[in-house]
Order: structure tokens, then sequence, then C-alpha cells
């Protein structure tokens, strides 16, 4: 999955071309400030936790980009079994114009295991928003709810449910899968 070009149809109706590859560890900081401006920082670790991930060879972060300006990032943990995704966003100034939605189904192509996402179980306009996306892309939202742990001096925990791809994993699976995530991605 080093470089994939993805086209994307904009409203204007040209096409642009998007490259699809790991991100360097010096390049974090432009992708730590996509976090910042995607997720509340209750959901993320600190610049310096985060960039520490590195060292952990499961973890990696997928970036996509045009003309060389990150467009879209996705920070995942690569399992045996499964593949977690941390966080997924798209720059906000190329939200809704579908960029998301091609960048997740060409991620589900390259993939021969199951992906497990979490999303938060408060039932605000932006948690349904953020659900609803992942079903149109054939995630299933399980009824496995549970706090995540702090992440962060001064925040909280977050209460989550999981949603996973394909939609056939049995519920004792995804007790496991979450199990595997508490000891190795909220251990740290």
């Amino acid at each position: 999955m080093n470089h994939i070009q993805l086209f994307h149809n904009i409203s204007g109706g040209y096409i642009m071309s998007i490259t699809y590859r790991l991100l360097k560890k010096e390049e974090f900081s432009s992708v730590y400030k996509l976090m910042q401006a995607s997720f509340p920082p209750a959901e993320l670790r600190s610049f310096q936790d985060a960039i520490t991930l590195f060292s952990n060879p499961s973890y990696r972060i997928l970036i996509a980009e045009k003309n060389k300006i990150i467009e879209a990032f996705i920070a995942e943990w690569c399992f045996e079994k499964f593949h977690y995704i941390e966080h997924f966003a798209v720059h906000p100034k190329t939200r809704g114009n579908g960029l998301g939605s091609k960048i997740m189904r060409e991620y589900q192509k390259q993939l021969n295991c199951p992906v497990i996402i979490e999303v938060e179980a408060f039932a605000t306009k932006e948690s349904k928003r953020r659900i609803s996306f992942y079903e149109r892309l054939d995630f299933k939202l399980s009824d496995i709810k549970y706090l995540q742990p702090i992440l962060q001096k001064n925040t909280k925990s977050v209460p989550l449910c999981l949603m996973c791809y394909p939609s056939s994993i049995e519920k004792e699976a995804l007790l496991n899968m979450k199990d595997y995530i508490f000891e190795f991605v909220y251990r740290l």
C-alpha cells in the first residue's frame, strides 16, 4: 500500500489524482495538526506520546496527498488477525466531496482481514453522521460499548462503540479484538 493512485471526481467536473502512501515519522507534525482539527483532545494522545507510536512495528499512518499536501490519513494498527483504525480524517477543506469514502473503499480492497473502528457512543448529530458514513461503507455497528481509557491529562474517558468490517464478525471475536486493542494499544 505504498503508492496507490486514487482518482476523485470533484463537483467542478475535473478529476484530481491523489497518492496514497506511508507517512514518514518526520512528517508527523502535519498529520497531528489534522488530528487536532478533527478529534476532541480526549480522543488523542499528546504529540509526544503519539510520535512514539512510530517505534511500534504494528502502527503506521497512511496518507492521501495531492501536490504534496496531505488531504487525509488513516492511523492504523496492523495485527495478525485484524486491523484497528485508531484515527481516520479528511482535511476540513476537502470534506463533503466523497474523498473519505473513496479512500476507505480503496483501503478495504487492500486488506484480507477484518477492520475494527471505534465511534462515539453519544447520540449526537455528529456521532450519528459518523456511524452512517461507516455503515455506507459496509461497516456494522456492534452493541459492544465501553469507555476509552484516558489518553491525555485533563481529559475524560470517552464512551465508545465498536464497528467492524466485514459485518459478519461474531460478537465473541469482536470482544477478543477489543481486549487485544486494550492490551496492545491503550496500555501504552
